[in-house]
């Protein structure tokens, strides 16, 4: 299985902090895409502390070191941290990038997406891209981007992530299809699917669903997937 969770720092849409290791486990998947994730520079790690607890590993993205939630206008907290992506994973890892998306005009933070290359039973591997496109309008061009990138390899690849773009949209995604179709934010009243998992050539998605509410401003998606 495999989940996908924008979790808005940790924070509710009120900037009321959630508890993201009961999140994490309510998604009862193998491999966790992350974004909007928070570190703190003092306090505990709440991702790492997740991974600890489900007996797997994390990788982080950090996309903007030495920022605040205050200035991300996620919450009052004034202290340091990085915002990034992560991917927590039951599953080994034999491969990893970050790739730049860059920064748009007026969007506070870098856009990023990392290339995971996981080790299935059976020795089959499997790319999990963990993407977080930008708000401002740009995210059509950051997919198409992303899209031409990962062709160059011919592993069977998923991306899954806060797409910031409507349903219709991911077939920018060329070869690309819909695992999970339904809308996905804001979480207390769903308007809109922004939350995604595509699956590529050699991967077959099913039991596609958009998941109950863990306590971010979106609401988790999850499928499970088969090498084909």
């Amino acid at each position: 299985m495999l989940a996908s969770l924008n979790l808005h720092g940790g924070h509710t849409g009120r900037g009321v902090p959630f508890d993201v290791g009961a999140a994490g486990a309510a998604l009862a998947a193998d491999v966790i895409a992350l974004q909007e994730t928070w570190r703190p520079d003092r306090d505990e790690d709440p991702v790492t502390a997740l991974a600890a607890a489900l007996g797997g590993q994390v990788l982080y993205a950090g996309l903007a070191p030495g920022v605040t939630l205050r200035r991300l206008r996620i919450a009052a907290d004034a202290q340091p941290g990085t915002w990034g992506l992560a991917l927590v994973t039951m599953l080994p890892v034999t491969g990893y990038e970050l790739v730049s998306l860059g920064r748009v005009p007026g969007d506070p933070v870098s856009r990023g997406a990392q290339l995971v290359t996981l080790e299935l039973p059976g020795g089959r591997p499997l790319r999990v891209v963990n993407a977080h496109l930008t708000h401002r309008f740009a995210s059509p061009v950051q997919l198409i981007r992303l899209t031409l990138r990962l062709a160059a390899s011919s592993v069977p690849t998923v991306i899954a992530g806060d797409l910031n773009l409507p349903g219709p949209l991911t077939g920018l995604a060329a070869g690309y299809r819909q695992a999970v179709t339904g809308a996905t934010f804001p979480a207390w009243r769903p308007l809109i699917q922004l939350d995604h998992i595509l699956t590529g050539r050699g991967v077959a998605g099913a039991a596609g669903a958009v998941l109950p509410p863990v306590g971010s401003d979106h609401l988790p998606v999850r499928a499970r997937l088969a090498v084909r």
